[in-house]
């Protein structure tokens, strides 16, 4: 089972497979080598992940979660120590979690021994800094076995308020939802692809590269009656051939690779490029006169006669190929600049995708 937020559009289906028949390969691109790729035995690139983390369990059952790797780490592991940071300095984890539990990041007593305690058979009886990072560093989107889920979810619902009383602040829930797994030792295998979200972080946790990747794709690969960009203008790519109701071009060839969805075109040839799993709609993204905020969506937005949204992608276009060519700019700056407009180039389409969809289930035609 996968829980996901709400504020998430997926891209292709969320599989239990892991490392299961996987290879990896270190990422040699500069600002990625961090990262290690997995690729099933037809060269599909499936998952993307940081080389630090343990090995890669091979699928999501019983005893072993998965997860998307969120930047807020085990920052709660470091509470009441001199490294804490400053919202947890005076955390009480005993307060949340209860006086033996395996989430307390102080060992216990000697003679006494939690390795019984929610039925863990890991001797790990307290968690460090490290490895909460390494082991509890997740978000949304979250894959567990169904027993799994049954035992975690009763106590992500008691420790939230409990978090919350010293930490009353956005992500309490999501600190509670760590200390949960910590409490039961449900470690999660993390992973950078399961979304991308903010185009302005440079933290590998998110699954930015494959998407920063449009712009240097194999040009030979782009045949059969495709057009082909010329050389110079290859950023436009995150957009080139989106519609206010279809997706671009390079995604559509990427979303065949897969093999997922409704979206397959004899005319365009697998380019082998990847994805990540969900698009997390949880910023603000303006790019050349289009902005997509969840918080601006009209509330009646599903309706028998709701318009789409506004998407012109010649404007896109034009501003893409004016980065392009803008030698004033940095290469980190143009990669957010490109990011925020992939984001406006597949949200809007899909959101409008969404209305024709839902215009068809409700007989809107009569």
């Amino acid at each position: 089972i996968a829980l996901v937020d709400p504020d998430m559009m997926a891209l292709r289906p969320v599989v239990p497979q892991l490392g299961e028949g996987m290879s990896a390969a270190p990422v040699t691109t500069d600002g990625y080598r961090d990262l290690v790729e997995y690729k099933d035995e037809h060269g599909k690139v499936l998952l993307l992940r940081q080389k630090r983390l343990p090995t890669l369990p091979s699928r999501v059952t019983k005893g072993v979660a998965a997860g998307q790797h969120f930047g807020l780490g085990g920052f709660w592991a470091s509470s009441g120590t001199r490294n804490a940071r400053p919202d947890f300095k005076n955390f009480n984890l005993t307060a949340v979690c209860g006086a033996k539990s395996p989430c307390l990041n102080v060992p216990p007593p000697a003679g006494d021994s939690n390795s019984e305690i929610s039925g863990a058979s890991s001797s790990h009886s307290y968690t460090t800094r490290e490895y909460a990072d390494k082991n509890y560093a997740v978000g949304p989107v979250y894959i567990a076995s169904t027993s799994d889920w049954m035992e975690l979810l009763p106590r992500w619902h008691d420790f939230t308020p409990r978090v919350h009383e010293q930490y009353p602040k956005l992500l309490a829930e999501m600190y509670a939802f760590t200390m949960a797994a910590a409490d039961m030792q449900l470690k999660f295998a993390l992973s950078s692809s399961y979304m991308v979200s903010d185009p302005n972080t440079m933290s590998t946790t998110e699954g930015w590269l494959w998407v920063d990747e449009y712009a240097t794709r194999d040009e030979s690969s782009i045949a059969h009656g495709t057009k082909q960009h010329p050389v110079g203008r290859a950023l436009r790519s995150v957009c080139e051939g989106a519609t206010p109701n279809s997706l671009p071009t390079e995604t559509l060839r990427r979303l065949k690779n897969y093999g997922y969805g409704n979206h397959h075109d004899d005319d365009i040839l697998d380019s082998g490029g990847a994805l990540p799993t969900f698009l997390h709609y949880c910023q603000n993204y303006k790019f050349a006169s289009h902005t997509f905020a969840k918080r601006k969506m009209p509330h009646d937005f599903f309706r028998c006669n709701g318009e789409p949204l506004n998407f012109d992608v010649e404007v896109l276009l034009r501003e893409l190929d004016s980065i392009e060519n803008n030698g004033r700019l940095s290469e980190t700056e143009k990669k957010k600049q490109v990011r925020a407009g992939f984001m406006v180039c597949h949200l809007v389409p899909l959101m409008n995708m969404a209305l024709a969809d839902y215009k068809v289930d409700q007989h809107c035609d009569g």
